[in-house]
């Protein structure tokens, strides 16, 4: 398989990011897996596409206009995708695909080259776990290795079914003024993760928060690295 290696984009958005990397999404069907509660799948409408996501533990929703395209959200799970062969232009996985039961790791990627048609993309975006916020947030959550599983399966399951791998870099801008702006972010995760809010604010966080706050002025970036499979 093909490998190419571009520049890094520097400092984006999320969505920004993303947008640069994939490309124009107008008229685009976009299959959103480990959707959460919508925020990328109602950029991308906004941008034109026609958007579905889905995810085992968000309440489902009627189609949405967004922008000039439309979405919905639905449960599914990543290796049981309800959509046809061979329907999708764009298939994603934001900040999900480590969430994914390692089990069910290799049926995901099988049913991402499953629902795209033949000049489709597998888009998979995933935090790099090192940085400021990964220093703060391993106290509490440390994704390190679920993160590498799913770097691993990548390399296992996605690689060999592709023609193709493109791999980008950026940085999402992350700007906390205070500990308790940093702490109401995570706070807000506990409703989709395993830690609890005494955990987010225990003493140890807030001294390594105070820690990097004092050699990065608030700046909390996060790496991300998109793997786009074609």
């Amino acid at each position: 398989m093909d490998a190419t290696l571009i520049p890094d984009l520097g400092v984006m958005s999320r969505i920004d990011g993303l947008l640069a990397s994939v490309g124009p999404v107008a008229g685009l069907k976009v299959v959103d897996i480990g959707c959460g509660e919508g925020h990328v799948a109602r950029a991308f409408a906004e941008q034109g596409a026609t958007v579905i996501g889905y995810d085992p533990f968000i309440p489902p929703t009627d189609w949405i206009e967004a922008g000039d395209g439309k979405f919905r959200l639905a449960h599914g799970t990543a290796d049981a995708i309800p959509e046809p062969d061979a329907s999708a232009d764009l298939v994603l996985f934001v900040f999900s695909l480590h969430h994914v039961p390692q089990h069910q790791l290799a049926g995901a990627m099988k049913e991402a080259k499953r629902l795209l048609k033949p000049d489709g993309k597998l888009c998979i975006a995933e935090p790099i776990a090192e940085g400021p916020n990964q220093y703060v947030m391993e106290v509490y959550h440390d994704e390190t290795e679920v993160r590498r599983v799913a770097d691993e399966a990548m390399a296992a399951f996605a690689a060999p079914i592709f023609g193709s791998q493109k791999v980008i870099h950026y940085r999402e801008r992350r700007v906390f003024p205070d500990f308790d702006a940093f702490s109401a972010v995570a706070i807000a995760g506990t409703r989709f993760n395993d830690y609890k809010v005494e955990d987010v604010l225990s003493p140890l966080v807030r001294r390594r928060f105070d820690e990097m706050y004092n050699i990065c002025g608030g700046n909390f970036d996060q790496p991300i690295r998109l793997n786009i499979f074609a």
